[in-house]
């Protein structure tokens, strides 16, 4: 996909931006874990770090998409970006290989990382029966990238207003199934992280279930 790993100790600026943001998003793609029935990026086979959920960020450690969908996002001052992933857990009979929306990342701030941009702040996830299926929208089952109008948006965002924000259980599963922390830079490569103070996967273990970060 024309990933690039930035793992460099470099400056960053992080440029808070909440005023004025349009009401529509990008959808982009990641791949899920197959040992996993929540939704959460494969840190097993993959080694998958983004969307790096334990700080509610997209292309944070890790450069995709930037052209193509990253870069204009920031540019157009879009809201939304839409997290969307195949289910591939085979005991998901109703939802495997199945193309769904499963949650989204409300932009608080973007900055750059090595020369590349990425996206953070506040993050919902939701389980497959509540995620919204791409197809529900029309979208192609070959979608990996993709503008979503405020009409689109509204529908999304109607579709998850009621259902069940389960972030803190999505880190704590990749916690769980990453035991040697091989998705986590700052402990498997010894990078700096700008955020490691609101890493939920390493703080707030006992805390409960929020709305976002």
């Amino acid at each position: 996909m024309g990933c690039r790993k930035n793992t460099k100790n470099l400056e960053y600026n992080l440029s808070e931006n909440k005023k004025n943001l349009k009401e529509r998003g990008r959808v982009q793609f990641f791949y899920h874990c197959p040992y996993s029935k929540l939704p959460i990026r494969d840190v097993i086979d993959k080694e998958k770090i983004e969307p790096h959920i334990e700080i509610g960020a997209e292309n944070y450690w890790v450069s995709c998409y930037q052209s193509n969908n990253i870069k204009p996002f920031i540019d157009k001052n879009e809201k939304y970006i839409f997290l969307m992933t195949t289910c591939q857990n085979k005991k998901l009979k109703k939802f495997y290989r199945k193309k769904f929306i499963v949650g989204y990342i409300k932009r608080g701030g973007n900055g750059k990382r090595n020369g590349k941009h990425f996206v953070k702040e506040e993050t919902s996830l939701f389980s497959f029966k509540d995620s919204l299926p791409i197809s529900d929208l029309g979208y192609s089952k070959y979608t990996r990238v993709k503008l979503v109008d405020e009409n689109d948006t509204k529908k999304i965002l109607e579709h998850f207003k009621k259902k069940n924000n389960i972030l803190k259980k999505c880190v704590k599963e990749i916690k769980n199934l990453d035991k040697e922390d091989i998705t986590c830079l700052r402990k498997d490569k010894g990078r700096k992280c700008y955020f490691k103070n609101e890493c939920l996967r390493w703080n707030n273990e006992n805390s409960t279930e929020s709305k976002g970060l």
